[in-house]
């Protein structure tokens, strides 16, 4: 890639953006082609209007007496949820709120942070996890989509509809305006999200920058991952140093597969999406491992595990790591040899491909793993 400054290419972004972004927009999401494979459920005004009106009136409730939000709805924070002068639940202005453009598609979320190194940057996209809340602009209609459709077990203790992914409305908003960016207008998404990531690597030019696709959510339609593969091989193709990743849950995905995107298929997926695996026995997995198998191992402080210097947890003796390794090695079938702690896999120099099994700790450790390609399971501890 030639030597081009990031003022340069911002300059050159700002003169182009109306033609490359917005004139071309047609807006109305294609249900008949480019998303056919969605599953998605209309909502009328007055379902959609007794919706919001529970949330609300669920948000003013103690912990112990709020209504659990099905699993089939969508999270929306109450705080987003505007009202006119009258004190009425003001639709339009809600329409607005989702469907105006997110100040920024990337985020940056904990795990990503703590995978950064001297020679990394870690960047990662979300959208809503299970259910999102979708306006069809042209259509004028409010949609639930399924962003998720290969949920299995997983679905009933979602990290990403739990803490801070629902305690902050920005949190809502941004997920919610990046799937309606999406499935409003889908080329805006992909050249809005090249935009960014190419300032970012710009920012960034001495180190390799990795793009987790989905911290929450996943590739609930065809058209979403071949936009992401799009992205990712015309960054590399202009010479820029990017990587990108994913876990899914989608059989259909793993199958697609690309050289150039690695993907993890998280082993908690619905029977139907397993086998749908055409290889699954080689293929680079993501493995949520039950709790009985590691928690009587570590130190506990109030609750929770007591943690050392660098936030990692504490084993009771000197010999858990290896009882750990022991465990995993009989429950998965695999070479007790062959599996790293975290920190061993960053001592290790890239192997052959799927060489490998990396333990991630329930707390303190990144997502590495997930971003080599000689790591072929990597073993969730997550409580």
């Amino acid at each position: 890639m030639s030597k081009t400054t990031l003022n340069e290419t911002i300059n050159r972004i700002k003169q182009n953006s109306g033609i490359m972004v917005f004139e071309a927009d047609i807006n109305e999401i294609d249900w008949e082609k480019d998303f056919k494979d969605v599953s998605k459920k209309c909502l009328n005004p007055s379902e959609l209007a007794n919706y919001l009106n529970k949330v609300i009136d669920n948000s003013q409730k103690k912990s112990a007496d709020k209504e659990k939000i099905g699993l089939d709805k969508p999270i929306i924070h109450a705080k987003a949820i505007p009202f006119d002068e009258e004190g009425e639940l003001d639709i339009n202005e809600f329409i607005s709120k989702i469907t105006a453009m997110p100040n920024e598609i990337l985020s940056v979320n904990k795990k990503m942070e703590k995978s950064n190194d001297d020679g990394t940057y870690n960047v990662n996209i979300g959208i809503p996890a299970l259910r999102g809340l979708v306006y069809d602009i042209d259509e004028q209609k409010f949609y639930i989509v399924n962003t998720c459709p290969g949920a299995g077990s997983c679905a009933m203790v979602c990290y990403a509809r739990r803490g801070s992914y629902i305690q902050y409305p920005g949190v809502f908003l941004k997920q919610t305006k990046v799937l309606n960016l999406l499935l409003n207008y889908p080329d805006r998404f992909e050249k809005i999200l090249i935009r960014e990531l190419e300032t970012t690597l710009l920012k960034n030019p001495d180190k390799q920058v990795n793009f987790r696709w989905n911290d929450a959510g996943d590739f609930f339609a065809t058209k979403y991952y071949e936009i992401a593969v799009r992205i990712t091989n015309t960054l590399l193709k202009d010479g820029y140093n990017i990587k990108s990743y994913a876990y899914t849950k989608m059989g259909e995905i793993v199958n697609l597969g690309d050289p150039n995107f690695l993907i993890n298929f998280s082993n908690d997926a619905n029977k139907r999406e397993t086998e749908k695996v055409k290889d699954i026995d080689n293929a680079k997995q993501a493995v949520i491992v039950p709790k009985e198998l590691f928690d009587d191992l570590f130190m506990k402080e109030k609750g929770s595990y007591a943690v050392d210097s660098k936030g990692k947890p504490v084993f009771k003796d000197e010999d858990g790591v290896n009882t750990l390794k022991t465990r995993l090695a009989n429950e998965y079938k695999v070479d007790v040899k062959t599996i790293l702690t975290y920190d061993e896999l960053l001592r290790t120099p890239v192997g052959n491909e799927k060489q490998y099994n990396v333990v991630v700790m329930p707390k303190g450790d990144g997502d590495v793993g997930a971003q080599r390609s000689d790591v072929k399971m990597s073993f969730l501890c997550f409580h």
